[in-house]
């Protein structure tokens, strides 16, 4: 079973507003990315000469 598959008998769509699912997924994994990169970068500490 592929996961457009899964999606379909839980949802009986594989589009929302339109758009493909794997847009959506994707955007969502950028997200997540984006937010760790921003975590990691404010939490360090500044380098001491």
């Amino acid at each position: 079973m592929t996961m457009t598959d899964i999606w379909m008998k839980l949802f009986g769509t594989t589009e929302l507003l339109g758009l493909n699912m794997g847009f959506w997924v994707s955007m969502i994994v950028v997200a997540v990315i984006v937010i760790l990169m921003n975590v990691v970068f404010w939490g360090m500490k500044p380098k001491n000469n």
